[in-house]
Formats: structure tokens, sequence, C-alpha cells
């Protein structure tokens, strides 16, 4: 929905495939139904670009300096790989897992997007504190 604010006429969603298998299609198009229902819309177009007034037109204005790295818990994590999956798909490779199957994080590769914790079907990973980005 975020990107239909935006301007989107249309999303991709390759990743929650993959994740999830098809049957999701069914499940975001009855989540998107009920969202706009809830707003009061008719249809998707009457939404479509409405979050534009409040998008800065400049990126001197973004903080680069810091990200928010990901935390894995060990006592929750089942060692299934999907955090490792996801941010290679998301083109960072920035977590693998070491021998035992227990997530390790790359922080000069890490961009803080959290895919992995979106991912995560034991939720054992959270955000941990905004750190200072080395730069190389």
């Amino acid at each position: 929905m975020e990107y239909i604010l935006l301007g989107a006429g249309s999303i991709q969603v390759t990743t929650a495939v993959m994740q999830y298998g098809y049957r999701i299609i069914d499940d975001l198009k009855a989540g998107l139904n009920l969202y706009l229902a809830e707003k009061g819309f008719s249809s998707v177009e009457e939404a479509r670009g409405l979050a534009l007034g409040s998008v800065s037109e400049t990126t001197d204005v973004l903080e680069r300096d810091t990200v928010v790295f990901p935390k894995f818990h060990r006592e929750k994590c089942i060692g299934c790989g999907r955090c490792v999956i996801s941010c290679a798909d998301g083109g960072h490779q920035a977590i693998h897992l070491s021998e035992d199957r227990w997530p390790i994080l790359d922080g000069k590769k890490c961009v803080g997007c959290h895919l992995c914790v979106l991912v995560c079907p034991e939720r054992a990973i959270s955000s941990s504190r905004k750190r200072i980005r080395k730069r190389n």
C-alpha cells in the first residue's frame, strides 16, 4: 500500500511468493481490499499518489552515517536460513550461516533493510541499536 500511496501503478511481490508460495497473492489482495474499505476508498486508483506531498524533493536531508543492524537471538533461531536467502535476494549478501547454522552478520555489507526480520519464522531477529557505519 505504501508504494501505491507513492504513485505506483503495479507492485512486484516476487520475494513474498518465494517465501510463502502463490497463495500469498490471494492474501495480499484480501488485505489490500480490507485496507481500502477501512479507509473509505472504493478503488486502488483513489489512493494512488496521495502520499507524494510528504516526500522530500532532495536527499540532502537523509542521515547516512548510521545503520540499525539486525540482532540475532540464538535461543530462538532454528537455523532455517531464510534470513540468508532474503538478504542474498535483496542484493546485500550480509548474512551467512556458520557451520552450526547460526546466522553471522557482515556489518560492512548490511544496509539495515531488516528484510531478515520480516522473513524469520521464529521471530529470532530484532532491531539492535543504531550504529555509526564504518566507511572504507
